[in-house]
């Protein structure tokens, strides 16, 4: 394996950053190479053992795959963040946080993750990796930096001592309860405070043959599906063939129940006693007779071993699977990010979660300097369903789709 020119120039850049300030934050866009270029600075830092931190399932694979094909003289540990509690915080020298948005970006307060990745970063210079660093906010930033003993920012203990000075305090109502709101904040203060930490790459900038187009397919429910969807729209409730009934008293589980029934499924939870004669919540899903994506999908596409699904909700995954024997079928929060589909040739959104960071990540999957065919990325929207108000909100006003969003529209 050849490193490009830029992940080389990127490298250097990287280390002049670390030398400095031990942050180094790589914000380049997907399918850059920031992974080679932040081995390519642990190889020319003066450290021996390094850490690389990452997601579970392809993006951990990913790591293992890119360290058994390139030649290197330090010793690497990939790890994930979920098993960041079982590892000693003196073994490392160089801690490499790849997708550094995802466990330990949330405010204001702090994850278990934060505070186990904290344990090991603490007095170790860290390279940050990421093509959506603050992709909703500004705030996002604060608790990743924290990791660090040299943040910019770290005489602040804590983000709302932070956010006093850098961000802009609201309220709202949210079920007729006030609500404090820090997502706003001094983006030009704060992006003074940080810029010298971050090396930025963009695949225009490496004249990448083909950038992502979205397209929209809308998707036309038939008149029993749109019937029951009105339905639980309007008395928050379904009732299954087998009897039991799930009830939508919130309109959290309403949007999500109206979610998951444009793609022909449902979920129940209900209370359980565990081992120790304790409540505990348990779930089953319910596959429906509602085809209108999957007979869409097959319409247009069929099923080939070129085309790729992703789904959000489990249970999309057992419909999908009885239905398409050669497409990929990915979940799509999972596989947003470290996954490479430049061989894919059309990448079928079939549910996607509520994230713009996941959004801008999944939509990159594709992209890849070899590659020769358009990237156009296809969208299954149902016309003033929960997956338009979600599509629009999360691609156009470029923020989390949450409650405050949910329209109660008819079909």
């Amino acid at each position: 394996m050849k490193p490009w020119e830029s992940q080389v120039e990127g490298a250097e850049k990287g280390l002049a950053v670390l030398k400095k300030h031990a942050i180094a934050y790589f914000a380049w866009e997907e399918r850059t190479g920031k992974s080679l270029a932040s081995i390519l600075i642990a190889e020319k830092a003066n450290v021996i053992k390094v850490l690389i931190i990452t997601k579970k399932g392809k993006p951990y694979d990913g790591w293992v795959g890119l360290l058994d094909e390139f030649p290197h003289n330090k010793w690497y540990k990939v790890t994930t963040f979920h098993q960041l509690h079982k590892l000693d915080s003196s073994d490392w020298d160089l801690i490499i946080i790849d997708e550094a948005h995802n466990y330990i970006s949330g405010f204001p307060k702090r994850s278990a993750i934060w505070h186990n990745c904290r344990k090991l970063t603490k007095g170790k210079p860290i390279i940050f990796l990421s093509a959506t660093p603050n992709a909703q906010t500004y705030c996002q930033l604060f608790n990743q930096l924290a990791l660090s003993n040299w943040s910019p920012f770290w005489k602040y203990s804590n983000f709302k001592d932070w956010h006093a000075v850098y961000g802009v305090y609201k309220t709202q109502y949210l079920y007729k309860q006030k609500v404090e709101i820090f997502t706003e904040a001094k983006d030009d203060l704060i992006e003074a405070q940080t810029k010298h930490l971050f090396i930025t790459l963009s695949r225009k900038e490496l004249d990448f043959p083909h950038e992502p187009e979205d397209v929209i397919h809308w998707i036309e429910l038939d008149a029993s599906t749109r019937n029951l969807y009105n339905y639980v729209l309007k008395h928050k409730v379904y009732t299954h063939d087998d009897g039991k009934i799930i009830e939508y008293d919130t309109k959290t589980k309403l949007r999500f129940g109206l979610h998951m029934l444009e793609g022909g499924t449902l979920k129940r939870s209900f209370p359980i006693l565990n081992s120790n004669n304790k409540p505990v919540m348990s779930s089953e899903s319910y596959v429906l007779d509602i085809d209108e994506k999957v007979n869409y999908i097959k319409e247009h596409w069929g099923d080939t071993d070129k085309m790729a699904i992703m789904y959000h909700y489990q249970a999309e995954k057992i419909k999908l699977e009885e239905h398409f024997k050669h497409a990929e079928i990915l979940q799509g929060q999972t596989n947003a990010e470290g996954v490479d589909l430049m061989h894919i040739e059309h990448l079928i959104i079939y549910s996607q979660d509520w994230s713009t960071a996941k959004h801008t990540q999944r939509r990159a999957r594709q992209a890849n300097k070899a590659r020769q065919t358009p990237i156009k990325v296809h969208f299954l929207l149902v016309r003033d369903g929960i997956s338009q108000e979600v599509y629009e909100t999360v691609s156009v006003n470029k923020t989390n789709y949450v409650d405050i969003y949910f329209m109660r529209n008819r079909l």
